[in-house]
């Protein structure tokens, strides 16, 4: 009958959508920045970009879980995710994803929550406790 191809494709969809696994990173942290809509002095991009900047670096772990990473550089200059210090056990599958731009001799200091998962998951979006985490909508599927 009519319709039944939507009803039918809409369930394997979610099915298919289900069993996809990848990594991504979920939260960030910094000491200095008091809320996602701020700007940092001698940071050409705002927060929020830096944060969107994050979504789009494409991962890769062996192991399932929760891991920490973080960022260090001292500026001037551009910050990439070459920059990431990482666990061995993951790793950048793109090594060319800009970050942010340091535009005087600052220091940028981000820690990062990694994890990798299954299926395809949205939190709401909560991006602002105890004033330096921002959490990162989980989208596993997209980085592997």
């Amino acid at each position: 009958m009519k319709g039944q191809a939507d009803t039918i494709g809409i369930a394997m969809r979610r099915a298919l959508l289900g069993e996809i696994e990848g990594t991504c990173i979920t939260r960030a942290k910094s000491e200095k920045i008091s809320h996602e809509y701020a700007t940092i002095m001698g940071i050409q991009e705002s927060v929020h970009e830096i944060l969107m900047n994050l979504k789009e670096i494409v991962l890769r772990s062996n192991l399932y879980g929760t891991c920490e990473a973080s960022i260090c550089v001292r500026g001037p200059g551009y910050v990439t995710d070459q920059d990431i210090i990482l666990p061995p056990y993951v790793e950048i599958v793109d090594n060319t994803q800009h970050i942010a731009s340091l535009t005087e001799p600052i220091e940028l200091v981000i820690g990062l929550q990694i994890e990798k998962n299954r299926g395809y998951l949205i939190k709401a979006p909560n991006t602002f406790q105890d004033g330096s985490y921002h959490k990162l909508h989980k989208k596993y599927i997209k980085n592997e």
